[in-house]
């Protein structure tokens, strides 16, 4: 038979892994909507090639940070917590486009990628823990 201590360790499990699934889903649809936009703006708009990597940096710092503050909202460890979240998110968005483009890239950009997501989704687990419940 369990004891209620063992109940309230696994609901408290599941209950991180759903916020952790909901986070990464909202990081993911912001991800995709920023895209589509950005891919419209790019076909209206003559926009010179530099401005993509710009923009794509931004479209990432803007998931992680959101799904980060989602995920550490009134809890705790937002530091730790946001970079994993973080490291998470590069992993399975990685995997999506390299699906999406046929092909897998491992190099320099995916592991600036991994730090740069860190630091982004550090910064976004901070802010997360601080805000307050009303």
């Amino acid at each position: 038979m369990k004891t209620k201590t063992q109940t309230k360790t696994k609901s408290e499990g599941l209950v991180k892994v759903l916020k952790y699934i909901k986070s990464l889903f909202v990081s993911l649809i912001i991800t995709f909507g920023l895209i589509i936009l950005f891919a419209f703006i790019i076909k209206w708009v003559d926009l010179p090639d530099a401005y993509i990597t710009p923009v794509n940096l931004v479209i990432k710092a803007l998931s992680v940070f959101f799904g980060a503050m989602i995920l550490t909202k009134n809890g705790q460890r937002g530091l730790v917590n946001g970079i994993l979240f973080a490291l998470v998110y590069t992993l399975i968005s990685f995997t999506i486009f390299s699906l999406l483009a046929k092909s897998f890239s491992l190099g320099l950009g995916l592991v600036s990628d991994f730090g740069f997501n860190g630091v982004v989704g550090a910064i976004g687990g901070i802010v997360g823990v601080n805000i307050k419940k009303k």
